[in-house]
């Protein structure tokens, strides 16, 4: 099939989208060697086509060694994770041919699938915000009581019984410097607090409503003259 026309069938590549990704629990087998029914190596997987209304991988794009491309339903590949291969069951040249109806295989009886959605959720990270941690200054206006002490000087007046021609009479006087304590202020920065800053994952349960779509088998009997005993 040419590369082109998968879009035609509501295909796309997951190389060439943004949108889908393979989920963590599945493997991504581009690059993987893809085998017959054989074991025998037939080429590599090159993409993965999602079915964009489905949500999952539909068909598995393969590089033929012959240099032919083919695509091949995802629920006919076999997944050997532990050599890296695909297996593709029913495998024969031109079983798996370009168009809609090419999906023939080499088996006698023709089978029709169902197929149904399976629901699967995943998480991702998402800002929810953020909280901003800083520090501003504020100025408080305090009063501070502090003692403060003053020298005043002490007169005490005596009687002196002493004659007086002992003494020079004159003018005299005596200086006494007085001395008082004055409020000095002095700052200093003190750390007082500290605030540790981290961050703590806390886990919640939630509900997610979504609908899935499921295939269920149509079987009309009205035209056949015989019953299916097997039918259950």
């Amino acid at each position: 099939m040419h590369k082109d026309q998968f879009e035609e069938r509501g295909l796309r590549r997951l190389s060439e989208t943004s949108e889908f990704q393979v989920a963590p629990h599945d493997e991504d087998v581009r690059g993987w060697t893809v085998t017959g029914p054989d074991g025998a190596s037939i080429g590599k997987v090159d993409d993965l086509l999602i079915d964009t209304a489905r949500m999952k991988v539909a068909e598995l794009a393969v590089d033929i060694k012959d240099g032919d491309h083919i695509s091949v339903p995802a629920d006919r590949a076999q997944i050997d994770r532990t050599r890296r291969q695909v297996r593709i069951e029913g495998y024969a040249p031109g079983a798996y041919g370009a168009g809609p109806a090419a999906e023939r295989t080499s088996r006698e009886n023709e089978r029709l699938t169902r197929t149904e959605e399976e629901l699967r959720v995943g998480t991702r990270s998402v800002e929810a915000g953020e909280v901003v941690v800083g520090k501003h200054v504020e100025t408080e206006h305090k009063q501070v009581p502090v003692n403060l002490k003053r020298e005043e000087i002490v007169i005490e007046r005596r009687p002196v019984d002493r004659d007086a021609r002992e003494a020079d009479i004159r003018e005299d006087q005596i200086r006494v410097p007085l001395t008082e304590e004055e409020a000095v202020v002095d700052k200093r920065p003190v750390v007082k607090e500290e605030l540790v800053i981290g961050k703590r994952v806390v886990e919640e349960q939630k509900t997610v409503d979504t609908d899935v779509r499921r295939e269920e088998f149509d079987i009309d009997e009205s035209g056949s003259k015989t019953r299916n005993r097997n039918r259950r």
